[in-house]
């Protein structure tokens, strides 16, 4: 869980996730209680009642509910037809935590193609 102080000074807890059949935006409160437990770990402070529903995004992944965890994958891909394209796929927070290492791999794979 991530706490951030957003431009108006409040503060604004996330994520969780779920998987989704549909694209659908709206916030599920029957999760809220849920989130409160969550976040009571680490705000022992915080009451139920401070929370307030937010917003939603869809995060894609790399694999189905009940599949193994895959972590991301980096790959120029010149096989299929892209030359000079490096995808980058499923980078989540241990990708962005790493952003400059991954940067070096990528700079790397771009200057082996000049």
């Amino acid at each position: 869980m991530h706490t951030v102080i957003d431009l108006q000074g409040g503060v604004k807890l996330g994520p969780n996730a779920f998987y989704v059949d549909a694209l659908d935006y709206s916030v599920d409160e029957r999760h809220r209680r849920e989130f409160y437990l969550g976040a009571r770990e680490y705000l022992p402070f915080i009451e139920e009642e401070d929370l307030t529903p937010d917003m939603s995004g869809i995060r894609p992944k790399l694999y189905r509910d009940g599949e193994p965890t895959r972590d991301f994958v980096i790959r120029h891909e010149a096989d299929r037809g892209l030359e000079g394209f490096i995808n980058l796929l499923g980078i989540e927070s241990p990708g962005l935590t790493a952003s400059l290492a991954i940067g070096k791999l990528v700079a790397g794979i771009a200057s082996n193609l000049a």
